[in-house]
């Protein structure tokens, strides 16, 4: 599900963001000071969540008197190594002496300490702080599943709707599942006068009888109601039910597709169209439930 979850305090704040995903995927984006932190934090983070993909991202308040800026010496001659072989390159394009020293005259003190990765903001951060920070976290997450609990209920009751609208389909199914007999009947009487056949009575109410047989829909139209009370109990659960009301929705799609299948009278062919457009928008949905 997606949501969003903020956590601040005097010197960090947490940003944790969650968008749909079929398994857990766990993403951390930590200060180096706070990167060892990462294997408690991942395992709290499973403790709670159990689907979706979970970016984290952890940085330090502006105004922290704890944070001391400093200059990443490495990174900085790393870069003005590179900005040197640029103007190299350059210079031999433009056939000019005078262009490498031109750009080094573009330098400025300011502009390449605005450089990414240029000045660092160290933090000291001591066992106290450490526990800050998990602490911090843990408030994160449960801001994070309270939004998307609030997803869940409107996911609930869109299934509900949804549901609602296959059982009274179901039912005007079964009770056009009554005419198929005889729309088989008038089908193959059709057919045969057709083709000028003189079949005997008896052999055509044989064939009409096995037709009418294999074309019988009771069968899955039971075992939809019985998925579809399954999946109403399933909403009723607290614990996670994202994979099980997957199945259930896989299975409904499979009966609905035999139903579309067996099923011969127009107007039921129509009702089968908009049973199997209800149940795939389900399974889009149901993509999306923890």
């Amino acid at each position: 599900m997606t949501a969003f979850a903020r956590a601040e305090t005097d010197i960090w704040v947490w940003e944790v963001r969650s968008v749909n995903h079929r398994f857990l995927d766990l993403s951390f984006n930590l200060p180096s000071a706070a990167q060892v932190l990462e294997p408690d934090l991942r395992a709290h983070a499973k403790d709670v969540l159990n689907r979706g993909r979970i970016e984290a991202s952890l940085s330090c308040a502006s105004t922290s008197s704890e944070t001391k800026p400093s200059i990443n010496a490495q990174t900085l001659r790393s870069l003005l190594v590179n900005a040197r072989f640029v103007q190299n390159v350059m210079a031999e394009f433009q056939d000019s002496e005078d262009a490498s020293n031109e750009l080094r005259d573009q330098l400025d003190v300011i502009d390449v300490m605005r450089w990414p990765g240029v000045i660092d903001e160290q933090i000291d951060v001591s066992p106290d702080m450490h526990k800050e920070i998990c602490r911090s976290f843990a408030q994160a997450l449960v801001m994070l599943v309270d939004s998307r609990n609030v997803e869940g209920d409107s996911l609930c009751r869109l299934f509900q709707s949804r549901l609602a609208s296959i059982k009274e389909i179901l039912e005007k199914l079964e009770s056009l599942a009554g005419s198929q007999v005889e729309f088989v009947r008038e089908k193959l009487d059709q057919r045969l006068k057709k083709l000028g056949a003189n079949v005997e009575p008896n052999r055509l109410a044989q064939e009409v009888a096995l037709l009418a047989q294999r074309a019988d829909v009771q069968e899955e139209i039971d075992r939809l109601r019985v998925h579809i009370s399954e999946f109403e109990s399933c909403l009723d659960r607290h614990e996670p039910q994202g994979r099980r009301l997957g199945f259930l929705v896989q299975e409904m799609a499979r009966e609905s597709n035999t139903l579309a299948a067996k099923l011969a009278p127009p107007n039921a062919v129509n009702l089968t169209v908009d049973l199997k457009v209800l149940v795939d928008q389900m399974r889009e949905q149901v993509q999306n439930v923890e």
